[in-house]
């Protein structure tokens, strides 16, 4: 992956987002836990269960580290990371 338009094309229903890392919350409930994709929009994608994820930064905020995994900037040197299963 090489910037966010890349980031949306694999977020795609039937595959799992498992967030790797919150700086804001170390030990999140959700961290590790892969959580499938149910549906898409241009602005958010929607987990089994009902919770949504909001994509609703800047492009330039949305970071990719490798084919599968890429981070989202909160403030300064604090990230979120996601990797795509």
């Amino acid at each position: 992956m090489k910037n966010f338009a890349d980031i949306k094309r694999k977020l795609v229903e039937g595959n799992s987002l498992t967030m790797i890392r919150h700086d804001w919350y170390p030990e999140g409930k959700n961290m590790n836990l892969p959580r499938k994709i149910v549906k898409r929009q241009t602005n958010a994608i929607q987990f089994e269960g009902g919770s949504w994820l909001y994509l609703d930064r800047k492009a330039s905020e949305y970071i990719p580290i490798s084919e599968n995994t890429f981070l989202v900037q909160l403030e300064p040197n604090k990230f979120m990371g996601y990797q795509i299963n």
